[in-house]
């Protein structure tokens, strides 16, 4: 186990908040942590080199500090059970599923590894793409079990956290603040953050500055720096385009509805436009994906509930697409070349996806799990034991029929499709924020089901599945902590929920 320059850093702030932050400073530790995607806090190279994100590592110190004596309530870890259950059945069959069905099913079936290439043996483009070897037991079918367990933690967490009140809400005589403020102030933070990068990460390629993003990017992944034809592909601290593409699109969807609803909409605002402006410059079909999907979806919601765009808000969804059809326009009017440029640049990557290199191999990689779903007989060959391109196909063919059952029960669990907040506003900041993650949570899963290499739907799922299920169970617990067992026995009084943190000593 190898502590990187990243981990160690992390390693002092989790530190620090875990002792004399809060609850909530934590919780929104990780969340910021879910923006460095390709660094590695942690290289394991017990396990092929694996590497454990900086998200991951910091997940640590949220859940140190959720099991310590008097710092939540007891009964919100019952909740938080409760509410996410069909995600832990999820995952209890996926850990078990990765641990043993690639041992029963060994050697039945061909598959490209989640991780590594299949080199030597082929010698044409069409047999690179078809790269397959017979299925084993490996390194990856641990890791992907931590990281599907990680996944599940992060949405415990996420529950726990979420279902508090802090005893200091607000002022003497006021309301008490919203407990969703953490999750939408640090979503507008992450938004706006990933956007700037991204753009930086465009600006400052092939310049001395790169560096700096190089650092960030020291994963054990496939680390991609694409262009075509000149065209830098944006990618900021992330591996590559499309998984750029990917979290972006989900905070945009998140930021967006917390605007459209008036939830925190100064901050809000702004990430929307930063991270939307962001997705449609960064060349990726996952982006484009997202962005075509979700407007789909508002076109639909606006059909069935008129009241969706208020005025004011769709004056500034009008100008705000004017100004951009300005600024494009008056760009391609001054340079006809790059007029020409954009026009193959977005044939490249939309039309003519499909017959491409990528496009032949993603189809293949998604075709290989319903393969393995056919030939487990439905139960799977376990979370690692293939990469795909596909969530839905990498579901179905690491976790079968069970595993798909369990993931779809959580994701209607988090979504309510029958709730009215889900489709319009409620005026309450915390139904409107847990409809907001509704949203992006399945745009998320949208976009996953033509690019996820694995069944691990991720921390950023879990967050937004978590803090969906949390802000829409009812009452929020009751302010003041219960006194710990451990704590009267020693006679000192009990650790608040979100303060620092009180270590009871002997007298």
């Amino acid at each position: 186990m190898e502590l990187t320059i990243i981990g160690a850093v992390q390693l002092l702030l989790g530190l620090a908040l875990f002792v004399f932050g809060s609850l909530r400073g934590l919780f929104a530790f990780v969340m910021i942590s879910t923006l460095f995607g390709g660094s590695a806090a942690v290289n394991l190279t017990a396990l092929g080199g694996s590497s454990i994100t900086p998200a991951h590592f910091a997940l640590a110190f949220l859940l140190l500090r959720c099991v310590v004596p008097g710092s939540v309530p007891p009964g919100n870890l019952v909740d938080a059970l409760r509410g996410n259950a069909w995600l832990v059945a999820f995952v209890l069959y996926g850990v078990l599923a990765a641990l043993i069905l690639p041992r029963v099913f060994a050697g039945e079936i061909d598959v490209t590894p989640l991780r590594g290439q299949i080199r030597a043996r082929y010698g044409s483009e069409l047999a690179r793409i078809l790269a397959a070897a017979p299925l084993r037991f490996s390194p990856q079918n641990v890791t992907t079990a931590v990281y599907m367990t990680g996944t599940l933690m992060m949405a415990l967490a996420a529950h726990t956290v979420l279902r508090s009140r802090p005893a200091a809400a607000g002022a003497a005589g006021t309301a008490p603040a919203p407990t969703s403020r953490i999750l939408v102030r640090t979503a507008a933070t992450i938004g706006i953050v990933h956007a700037l990068l991204g753009f930086a990460s465009v600006a400052l390629r092939n310049t001395p500055a790169n560096v700096v993003f190089e650092f960030f990017r020291n994963g054990n992944y496939a680390q991609l720096d694409h262009e075509w034809n000149g065209f830098v592909r944006m990618n900021g601290v992330l591996p590559e385009a499309s998984s750029y593409a990917a979290f972006a699109v989900v905070w945009f969807v998140f930021n967006f509805e917390c605007w459209l609803r008036r939830v925190e909409p100064r901050r809000t605002g702004p990430a929307a436009l930063l991270l939307g402006a962001a997705l449609v410059a960064s060349t990726s079909s996952s982006a484009y994906v997202g962005l075509a999907l979700f407007g789909t979806i508002l076109a639909v919601r606006a059909a069935v509930t008129p009241r969706l765009f208020t005025l004011d808000r769709l004056a500034w969804m009008i100008l705000a697409g004017l100004a951009g059809m300005v600024l494009v326009s008056a760009m391609l009017v001054l340079n006809p070349v790059l007029a020409a440029a954009l026009r193959d640049l977005l044939e490249h990557m939309t039309l003519d996806k499909a017959g491409s290199f990528s496009g032949r191999q993603r189809l293949f990689w998604a075709g290989q799990g319903l393969e393995a779903f056919v030939v487990s007989h439905g139960l799977g060959i376990g979370p690692g034991s293939f990469r795909s391109s596909s969530l839905a196909a990498a579901i179905l063919g690491s976790v079968g029929v069970i595993g798909a059952a369990a993931f779809a029960g959580h994701f209607l669990r988090a979504f309510k499709p029958l709730a009215l907040s889900t489709w319009m506003r409620s005026g309450e900041a915390e139904r409107d924020t847990a409809a907001a993650a509704a949203w992006a949570m399945l745009v998320g899963v949208g976009v996953a089901s033509v690019s996820a290499p694995s069944c691990d739907p991720g921390l950023t799922f879990a967050i937004l599945s978590g803090s969906a299920i949390a802000l829409r169970s009812g009452r929020r617990t009751a302010e003041a902590v219960p006194e710990d067992a451990g704590d009267a026995a020693f006679g000192a009084a009990p650790a608040p929920a979100f303060g620092p943190l009180r270590v009871p000593v002997p007298a």
